[in-house]
């Protein structure tokens, strides 16, 4: 995987590097010794990079080192922003000379990028003072020279904090009977069988390590032998290998000679050949460092059983890889458990709460949100103040705002830290980013993955798609348990997460330790120079009204944001991010064709109602959002965005001639196609992967309407052709159209919406990567309909919200049919209309029942609809809409699905809601 561009760990030195190497290809004609000081920017820069991804797995460095640290980084970002001055002048001088004689005649008619004499003096001085800056940083720190072993802060006498949990007494704990209990169920069950592995996976401060010494604990005497190993991010595999082998064995230090790895795994094997042991891995940080293990444990048939914890959901899978084996998911502290342990650490017990406190203790609980880690870390600092509510408001806020020390604390942050330099460099800026986002915020995975590109996160291999690329980050964050997943697809992918509070007050210090984000707090500017900023409508006017973001790369706002920040000298942001802020006007983006390096803009569900005119001058531009806002029409010079690779728009917004011009466009949702003046431009869009049309025809005269179809169709064939990789289509072509689709079947076809249908069409059979299908106020579906739909080879997801008059008609889904089928939702239903056959959708997941009629059909005695038949089912969701059912009816329908999900084999989660 190619390294960031940019990064916390060494600011913009990867993007800058990479503009020095362009500077010095033979298209620009610079003055012969602006060469040879670009050539050694470039040299001492690439020695200074190596420094600071060396430094960044430092975990504490000392102060020299620190400063050090951050002069480079942010002098790499005050030298990319002057070279960056420089790449406009080039950019604006190949526009201009493109527009005459076109982009394959520019070098030769122009003889030069950089024409003009008196410009490459300017830059020639500018590269000139660059170099300067750089010698005295270089000189500044060799007149202050150390020695590169005192890189780090004196190590301290630490003891893993973990190891407490081994020897915390039973009655501190609260709510780990449940899953202790549930465990020691499973690992009690077929004791005479082979041996068995449990993963217990969750992220930092959930209490894995407790919950493994509890069980220990309460199973210890009824195995032969056992042990109890903590790993680090960098484990020593023969110590870890000596203390099995010594623990089992009840040696100590017998074997602390054994320096042959593969010595100490036969004896341990050769011991437990005929035993009955119980061993527990705590923290297993990556999968080999388990498969290297493992081989030390014999497959005998004594009901052996190995438990492992780990943060990293991959990891769990590995550890526990057959169906015999458990992958069990720690889960946070119910509220009213996280109450009793809050308030049994500073009170003894709820009730000796004052009252005065009260409000402030439910705050602080609710940003805890059931972390147990959390929940005592602010209860033990808390039991150091005086109990006033002056002295708890501060906390209420952040751990951090206090000055106060806690030991326990200090454990937290041991263990996110832990987290936290485990991820590889490219991984850290991306979640240190999500502390631009507000507590408890639901944040769209595509949004935070486009602002990743945008900021330089996000870099891969030569023609790597970067979108699929961003995703795979964020799925590898949900994966280590940092950020919680949230609205799960039908692809088993989250859409959406979370950043756990006390994780997000982390994020927060350690942003701002790199500089990477600033955070504002009431009535306190910024300290330093502001690279990354949001604006949550809480800050104080003032300071907002005086930032200086001459230097800013990113701003955000979220809220009742009713006024920006002048935008006129930040020339350096890359995104701007106005999302959701209904407040905001169009005066507050007048300025944006100066921002000339920006390359993400979002106005979507915003107040603004027009772009700029001048909108075309962003050269750098590669995603404008303004779906779901009142922008009706894009600016002609929408059409000059050369770098647009991603547009999104609400239906009906007037699209600008020469779309076609827009060749890197790789995302374009979501067009009026048959609206569209010139159809014929969207088949010049080859680098489309993405594209999300609408087919309606209201307002489309028949004779425009049937040559604007054959244009179309020649032009998404056109795409289908240049790898169109995903095509959804909004369908409604009303009574002008029949009921046939005119649309071949197109491979890149993935998702048909079709609204106000009597029939449904055979061509749906006919496509052969369709993945997912909705009808919304579909009419009359029969039998055959839902046979014919069943017949679909790669459907994934189908969603039928059925006219409410719609209701009787009994529908059967049949074993035949729906092979691949993951998700299935249907409103409306009632009992006696859905009927599942054993064997029926064999890889269906979930189940989502919205409008489910609580009222059995008339004359139907029994409610059960075949749920049990479901072989896969994780969880069914219901909806149950009581409305002219009698109380009794309701629960008669409640009492079904619990008997139903309670009779199918896999126990999925029933969640019912009325």
């Amino acid at each position: 995987m190619a390294a960031a561009l940019v990064s916390a760990s060494t600011g913009a030195m990867g993007s800058l590097l990479g503009k020095l190497g362009a500077m010095l290809t033979d298209e620009y004609k610079l003055l012969k010794d602006v060469r040879g000081d670009i050539k050694f920017l470039k040299d001492e820069l690439e020695v200074m990079n190596t420094f600071l991804l060396k430094m960044s797995d430092v975990e504490e460095p000392d102060e020299p080192t620190k400063l050090r640290v951050t002069a480079v980084r942010e002098m790499s970002y005050k030298i990319e922003d002057n070279i960056d001055k420089f790449m406009v002048l080039v950019e604006e001088h190949q526009s201009s000379c493109s527009g005459a004689h076109g982009i394959r005649k520019l070098i030769d008619k122009c003889n030069s990028l950089l024409p003009d004499i008196k410009t490459r003096h300017k830059i020639a001085k500018e590269v000139k003072d660059i170099k300067n800056q750089i010698k005295e940083v270089s000189d500044r720190f060799l007149r202050y020279k150390t020695d590169e072993s005192c890189t780090s802060t004196p190590a301290k006498d630490k003891v893993d904090p973990r190891l407490r949990a081994l020897y915390k007494d039973a009655m501190e704990l609260v709510g780990i009977d449940g899953p202790r209990d549930e465990l020691v169920k499973w690992l009690n069950e077929k004791q005479g069988e082979s041996l068995k592995f449990v993963s217990v996976v969750g992220f930092g401060g959930l209490g894995k390590t407790t919950l493994a010494s509890q069980i220990r604990i309460k199973l210890g005497a009824t195995f032969e032998c056992g042990a109890f190993v903590s790993i680090s991010r960098k484990p020593d595999m023969k110590a870890i290998l000596r203390s099995i082998l010594s623990q089992i064995t009840k040696q100590d230090n017998a074997y602390s000679g054994l320096d042959d790895i593969h010595l100490i795994m036969d004896k341990i094997r050769e011991f437990l050949q005929d035993r009955r042991y119980f061993i527990i891995i705590d923290d297993i940080w990556e999968s080999g460092t388990w498969e290297t293990l493992k081989c030390a444990f014999v497959k005998n048939k004594c009901g052996s059983r190995i438990m492992i914890t780990t943060g990293i959901v991959d990891v769990a899978k590995s550890c526990s890889p057959t169906n015999e084996d458990l992958v069990y998911e720690m889960k946070p502290l119910s509220e009213a458990d996280s109450k009793k342990l809050f308030f049994k650490r500073i009170f003894g017990c709820e009730e000796s709460c004052p009252d005065n406190l009260k409000e402030a203790s439910k705050d602080i609980l609710k940003k805890c949100r059931g972390l147990p880690l959390a929940i005592n870390a602010i209860s033990s600092l808390l039991a150091t103040k005086s109990k006033t509510k002056e002295e708890w408001d501060p906390v209420r806020h952040s751990i951090r705002s206090s000055n106060a020390k806690s030991d326990i604390i200090e454990t937290m942050n041991y263990i996110l830290s832990l987290s936290y330099f485990d991820l590889p460099h490219h991984l850290r800026s991306c979640i240190l980013y999500l502390a631009l986002f507000p507590e408890d915020e639901l944040i769209e995975r595509d949004r935070l993955v486009r602002r990743w590109i945008s900021e330089g996160f996000v870099h891969g291999k030569s023609g790597q798609d970067l979108v699929e690329l961003g995703e795979e980050y964020f799925h590898e964050l949900v994966n280590r348990s940092l950020i919680q997943p949230e609205r799960i697809g039908y692809d088993g992918k989250a859409e959406y997460c979370r950043v756990h509070d006390t994780i997000l007050d982390f994020l927060i210090a350690k942003s701002s330790e790199e500089n990477l984000c600033t955070v504002l707090k009431k009535k306190c500017k910024p300290d330093g120079i502001v690279r990354r900023i949001s604006l949550m409508g809480t800050e104080d006017e003032d300071t907002v009204e005086h930032l200086d973001l001459s230097q800013a790369r990113s701003i955000g706002a979220f809220g009742d944001i009713e006024r920006l920040p002048s935008l006129r000298k930040s020339k350096s942001l890359r995104v701007l991010d106005l999302r959701c802020c209904d407040k905001l006007e169009n005066h507050h983006i007048k300025d944006i064709q100066r921002l000339y390096q920006l390359r993400y803009l979002d106005v979507s569900y915003s107040g603004i109602t027009e772009l700029p005119r001048q909108i075309g001058e962003l050269l750098y531009l590669e995603t404008l959002n303004v779906e779901f806002s009142n922008v009706r029409e894009l600016p002609e010079s929408t059409t000059r965005l050369h770098r647009l690779a991603r547009l999104f728009v609400s239906p009906g917004c007037k699209l600008p001639d020469g779309l076609g011009n827009l060749v890197n466009l790789q995302e374009l949702d979501d067009i009026d196609a048959l609206q569209l003046k010139h159809v014929e431009e969207l088949g010049k869009l080859t680098n489309l992967r993405k594209l999300k049309i609408r087919l309606h025809t209201d307002g489309i005269e028949r004779n425009t309407l049937v040559q604007s179809k054959e244009k179309l169709v020649s032009s998404l064939c056109k795409l289908d052709e240049c790898g169109l990789r995903s095509l959804s289509i909004d369908y409604d072509m009303g009574d002008k159209d029949g009921e046939e689709p005119f649309l071949p079947a197109l491979g890149c076809i993935r998702e048909v919406i079709a609204k106000d249908i009597c029939q449904i069409s055979r061509w749906l059979a006919s496509l052969p990567n369709l993945h997912r299908l909705t009808f919304i106020n579909a009419k009359k579906i029969e039998q055959q309909d839902i046979d014919m739909i069943g017949l679909i080879p790669n459907l994934l997801k189908l969603s039928l919200y059925l006219d409410r008059t719609d209701v009787a008609r009994q529908l059967i889904i049949r074993c035949k049919g729906f092979q691949q089928l993951q998700r299935f939702e249907v409103s409306f239903a009632s009992m006696g209309v859905l009927m599942f056959e054993p064997g029926a959708m064999p890889r269906l997941k979930e189940i989502i029942l919205p409008g489910f009629q609580g009222k059995p059909k008339s004359g139907a005695v029994n409610l059960d609809f075949g749920i049990q038949h479901l072989s896969s089912l994780a969880r069914l969701r219901v909806g149950l809409f009581c409305d002219g059912s009698t109380a009794a009816e309701v629960k008669a329908a409640e009492d079904a699905f619990k008997s139903m999900a309670e009779a199918n084999p896999n126990r999925p989660t029933l969640e019912m809601r009325k």
